[in-house]
């Protein structure tokens, strides 16, 4: 940070400010959208058509309270993009109630939290080495709430609730909220039997889908509010392609009213509303294209996991199988750990990130590389390219070779991708 601040404080005037600006978009738009190539899971790119409707004037306009009973005047047409984007949303994913005012997918959390716990009741969520979030734990969230957190048993071998002692593990516990869904989900979740369990201690089951909202609106990885979950929370802009931002989904008016009084005005004065229209079409586009993505995106990661697997890494499996969504997992224990691996690939222009892994040490940091295919299908990488993408990655971490030199295949090999 001292080394950006002293680069950046030659010329704190306007004009020099723009400048700095500038060139920092323009230099990290070159690096990662048009040279790199993007495995990270957290991210993805606007389709041509959300990208026109995302409109930022609309960022800077206050919109409080609900359509057609603003605070402000002048809004009519904003009630338009309320009324539609949640309509949308909500049916996408097979609920009947859609709150998506809301920043981030760790607001829509927040808001569950606060609808259903009050301060000083539990939650119980995946382990953080299992992929839960921080919005899930302790450090994050639910001290915002005043909650305690405990980890659900967990079975690494299955990569899932551990089902046979989630029942009296709850009632050991009593918590008020479960939270499933991660930030590595390699396999679906038995949803059913998670809601049985929590039938019976009375807790609302909440499924954060944030990284797999695509394959959801899809049918493709699983159906989590069909299957029993109370309420489904997700982030906008990973594999679901949209702005960034958090809905809460339901398919109980109660529950969708207690959320969304907590959203405004407890979480909420004013919102963006510029992207709700980019949101809109999102939603819109999924609807019709979202099982051919999704399936691509499917594909990709099974010709990644298997290719990676052939140049001699360590790819998480269960059983015989690799995954059944778009995120791949590789046990970097041996690289020196995900951290370490990930920059070396970050040198040699393929972006990704650690995570944990369910059978690491304590205090043994990121274990794991996670990997996303959301962005690569979209920019156009089929399954034939994944074997080259996978010995871009073996030569950067097994090999030894000049990052510089592994970046110029890999800038190659997203250039003849574009170029298709």
């Amino acid at each position: 940070m001292a080394e950006v601040e002293a680069a950046v404080s030659a010329d704190l005037s306007p004009a020099g400010v723009a400048a700095t600006v500038h060139a920092a978009q323009a230099a990290h738009g070159a690096l990662i959208d048009d040279d790199g190539i993007v495995l990270y899971a957290g991210t993805n790119v606007l389709s041509p058509a959300a990208a026109a409707a995302n409109r930022p004037a609309l960022s800077t306009r206050p919109s409080m309270g609900w359509p057609g009973d603003k605070y402000q005047v002048g809004l009519d047409h904003l009630d338009t993009l309320e009324v539609l984007a949640p309509l949308l949303v909500a049916d996408l994913v097979e609920g009947t109630h859609a709150e998506v005012r809301l920043q981030s997918a760790t607001l829509a959390n927040l808001a569950v939290y606060t609808a259903f716990a009050r301060p000083g009741d539990t939650i119980a969520v995946l382990p953080e080495a299992a992929g839960g979030h921080a919005s899930h734990h302790a450090r994050g969230a639910p001290a915002v709430r005043g909650l305690t957190v405990v980890d659900l048993p967990y079975d690494p071998r299955r990569l899932d609730v551990d089902h046979a002692r989630l029942p009296a593990f709850l009632h050991a516990h009593r918590p008020r909220i479960v939270v499933i869904g991660a930030s590595v989900m390699l396999f679906p979740h038995d949803v059913a039997a998670v809601r049985a369990a929590c039938d019976e201690v009375g807790a609302i089951l909440l499924y954060d889908a944030s990284h797999v909202a695509g394959l959801v609106a899809a049918k493709a990885f699983q159906r989590p509010l069909h299957e029993g979950a109370h309420v489904l929370t997700f982030s906008t802009y990973k594999s679901f392609g949209g702005p960034p931002g958090g809905c809460v989904v339901t398919r109980s008016a109660d529950l969708a009213e207690r959320v969304s009084t907590v959203a405004y005005p407890g979480l909420l004065a004013n919102y963006d509303a510029g992207r709700l229209g980019a949101l809109a079409v999102t939603a819109a586009e999924l609807a019709t294209h979202g099982p051919a993505y999704a399936s691509a995106c499917l594909a990709n990661a099974r010709a990644l996991a298997e290719a990676l697997h052939d140049n001699g890494f360590d790819v998480v499996r269960r059983d015989a199988e690799f995954t059944r969504s778009h995120h791949v997992a590789v046990d970097a224990h041996h690289l020196g750990g995900g951290d370490r691996a990930g920059r070396l690939l970050g040198a040699a222009g393929v972006y990704l990130s650690g995570i944990g892994l369910p059978w690491q040490d304590a205090g043994e940091g990121m274990r794991g590389l996670r990997i996303g295919t959301q962005e690569i299908t979209r920019r156009g990488f089929t399954p034939a390219d994944q074997p080259a993408v996978a010995a871009l990655v073996r030569r950067a971490l097994l090999d030894g070779e000049a990052p510089e030199r592994v970046r110029a295949d890999a800038v190659a090999l997203r250039h003849a991708v574009n170029a298709r």
